[in-house]
């Protein structure tokens, strides 16, 4: 298990399953959503309305993209979608005192961009159980600790992305934080799939990965358009 070069891994995960490219409306769909989830409420279904009557996109297409990315409650409003969430998960994470989670580590690292906030975050290793602390604005990872932390990666042979179940199990239950390149090549003994670098790295990677999303956060963003 070595550190690999962030160009390596993209073209290799875009190789699987592509750049995230959801086309505009559905990346600005995607945007609003995750800008008033950010809030710490959740998303209503009028919201949601709202939402794909400004932008004109089709109802029932609208209703199919976000069921495959989100997380609902009894009232069947969304309190999580691709990567952010008012549910309980691992990854702790806060932006302007809303008291937040997401679905993986590489979440914390690209989410700050599309909000245009900064996050501060706090990951237990699941090797260790230690803590792993760091703060991350969308230009980058400005503290961590400890210093020598790291991020592991999965390469999948194939990927699943219909569903939130699909997605925890194809990604996020392999992306985590460790205190140490050691500790996380402990936990990925004997896995071809897994890839650990630096964390500062895997910022370049996420913002990589996501920059066509990306776009569409920052005029939503200088719009003055924050859910």
């Amino acid at each position: 298990m070595t550190n690999v070069r962030t160009e390596e891994l993209t073209r290799k995960l875009a190789a699987v399953s592509g750049l995230v490219d959801y086309g505009a409306e559905r990346s600005r769909l995607l945007v609003q959503v995750w800008q008033a989830v950010a809030t710490g409420q959740p998303v209503t279904g009028q919201q949601i309305d709202r939402f794909v009557a400004g932008l004109g996109i089709a109802p029932e297409e609208a209703d199919q993209f976000l069921r495959q990315m989100t997380e609902r409650d009894d009232d069947d409003s969304i309190v999580g979608i691709m990567g952010l969430s008012l549910n309980d998960h691992p990854h702790k994470f806060a932006v302007e005192g809303v008291r937040m989670a997401t679905w993986c580590a590489a979440d914390t690292l690209f989410l700050p961009a599309m909000l245009g906030r900064t996050a501060i975050i706090e990951s237990e290793s699941p090797e260790s159980k230690e803590t792993v602390r760091l703060t991350v604005s969308p230009d980058g990872v400005q503290t961590l600790e400890p210093a020598d932390a790291v991020i592991s990666f999965v390469v999948p042979e194939e990927t699943d992305m219909t569903s939130v179940a699909s997605i925890w199990m194809t990604f996020c239950s392999h992306i985590f934080f460790f205190t140490s390149q050691d500790e996380a090549e402990q936990w990925a003994n004997g896995r071809d799939d897994i890839r650990i670098m630096p964390v500062d790295q895997g910022f370049e990677l996420t913002k990589q990965l996501w920059a066509g999303v990306l776009s569409y956060a920052q005029e939503s963003l200088v719009g003055g358009v924050r859910g």
